[in-house]
């Protein structure tokens, strides 16, 4: 589970956790709970908050305030809740202006595009990095949804697995995230390691061509515009990430 606190300006809002995600369905109109690739609201008691971060809305009968959603350590966490909990007021540490004088204005002004873009590429870079980390779901021959984090450790478990595998192990023992460790096919095991490759080669694809049309802007509008999740022009989409794009494997 990761955890996150929102500041809105110099404002607390709240904490939230990794299950606070939400995504809208069309279909049914309806709030799901999603992981943190298809998030579009964080939910903090009956109220809806947004970061740029996140996939774009698909409707407007949700109203939503846009706060900074900051991933945080479980401690931080505990320690912000209890402190809600108990009704203490929390303060947000604000940032010291920096004062330039005019030499260093006019250098600002001419990089503030680069600079911006820049910030915008660290950011998806980031998200990135976080939503690969965070994992994905899969349903496997038992017909029911698991959850499986992909950290560098967790990367290099399933790579021991798909071995184990193809070596003709018929029982090979593994856990998905919250789940006891038990036996897997090998079937389940290769369906969990394709599904694990598919997942983090999409986001590395997506990146890299989201990367590559943040770098072709030139107005500071359109820099601000661009999010991780949005629709990538499709000159700026990689020959790989139009194929997975077009056989429906995201």
């Amino acid at each position: 589970m990761t955890y996150y606190k929102m500041i809105n300006g110099n404002n607390f809002v709240g904490v939230a956790t990794s299950d606070s995600f939400l995504t809208f369905q069309k279909k049914h109109s309806i709030l799901l709970a999603c992981g943190i690739e298809k998030a579009q609201y964080i939910q903090y008691y009956d109220k809806f908050y947004r970061d740029n971060w996140m996939l774009p809305v698909a409707t407007s009968f949700i109203p939503y305030t846009t706060v900074s959603v900051i991933e945080i350590s479980e401690e931080e966490y505990n320690a912000l809740n209890t402190a809600v909990e108990n009704g203490e007021e929390i303060q947000v540490e604000e940032e010291p202006e920096e004062v330039y004088d005019e030499l260093y204005v006019d250098v600002i002004e001419e990089t503030t595009v680069e600079y911006l873009k820049n910030q915008k590429i660290k950011g998806i870079r980031s998200t990135c990095n976080q939503i690969i980390t965070n994992g994905f779901d899969i349903t496997l021959s038992d017909g029911l949804n698991h959850h499986f984090s992909l950290t560098t450790q967790d990367q290099l478990n399933l790579t021991t697995l798909s071995a184990m595998a193809a070596s003709g192990v018929e029982a090979i023992p593994y856990h998905a995230d919250g789940e006891p460790c038990k036996f897997y096919s090998p079937q389940d095991v290769q369906a969990i390691v394709q599904a694990a490759m598919d997942f983090k080669t999409f986001h590395i694809t997506y990146h890299n061509s989201l990367k590559a049309y943040i770098e072709s802007l030139t107005l500071m509008a359109d820099v601000e515009r661009a999010s991780y999740g949005m629709e990538i022009p499709i000159e700026y989409q990689s020959e790989v990430l139009k194929i997975i794009l077009q056989n429906g494997r995201v």
